[in-house]
């Protein structure tokens, strides 16, 4: 048995594959991975409110190369287009097409699926306190950036 100071880093990897493994699964269905969903999550929560790769890069905590490899193949299937930025010419900014959002639609209900199955275990006072947890944690880590 792991101490105590070992125990939440392998626990909450271990969970993640297990989440990751469950949602790729889902997702099969729709033609996305979960990385291509978080894609479509952000631009569809921002809408035209101009996302660039850079701004993508950054709220997904991935690099500028894997972004850009994950934009060319979204385009490519035609689920997001690119178009220069009103304000900055310099700079493209990116949304979900029509297709892609109904896609993404889809795509977040089995998201939600997934989630209420994966939280079904607590009490819902619990689940909140989980969640309001991993905001914490994941802040804490973001100030030390």
């Amino acid at each position: 048995m792991l101490d105590e100071e070992h125990r939440f880093p392998v626990l909450l990897r271990t969970a993640w594959f297990s989440l990751n493994k469950s949602f790729r699964e889902l997702l099969r269905e729709t033609g996305l991975t979960p990385v291509q969903f978080t894609i479509l999550r952000w631009l569809s929560e921002y809408k035209k409110s101009s996302l660039s790769q850079c701004d993508l890069a950054e709220l997904t905590a991935s690099n500028q190369n894997n972004i850009a490899d994950l934009v060319d193949r979204l385009e490519a299937l035609e689920l997001i287009e690119r178009e220069r930025d009103r304000h900055d010419s310099r700079r493209k900014v990116m949304s979900l097409t029509p297709r892609g959002e109904s896609i993404y639609v889809r795509s977040r209900t089995l998201a939600l699926e997934l989630q209420m199955k994966s939280m079904s275990c607590f009490p819902k006072d619990q689940s909140s306190r989980l969640l309001d947890t991993l905001i914490r944690v994941n802040e804490n880590l973001r100030k030390d950036k």
